[in-house]
């Protein structure tokens, strides 16, 4: 797909998991591409219905530094729908993505 249909989605709060779930499934019914990128206490999305739902729309990233610091607990149950990626990741992520928005 094109960047300029491709919505990323930056999670770095705990709060908002209903919207980031609401945005991305609006997206993905929009034939849009979205990607899923989980930061800091973001991480804690990994652990909720909405986002083992979301990952065969959506492709899911989290931070490898955050997961360390924050969300170590859970890091082995979601190596198959969520890729660890290295903190300069997003990076790349906002240059490949059309829109993006931060919860």
């Amino acid at each position: 797909m094109d960047t300029k249909d491709t919505l990323g989605i930056i999670v770095n709060s705990n709060r908002y998991f209903d919207f980031v779930a609401n945005l991305a499934e609006a997206a993905a019914d929009h034939d849009k591409a979205v990607h899923i990128h989980l930061v800091g206490v973001g991480c804690q999305f990994a652990t909720t219905d909405a986002c083992m739902r979301l990952s065969c729309q959506a492709r899911i990233t989290m931070c490898s530094k955050s997961a360390q610091e924050t969300a170590h607990a859970f890091v082995d149950g979601i190596k198959d729908s969520i890729s660890l990626v290295p903190p300069q990741e997003l990076t790349k992520l906002l240059k490949q993505c059309g829109r993006h928005v931060v919860f």
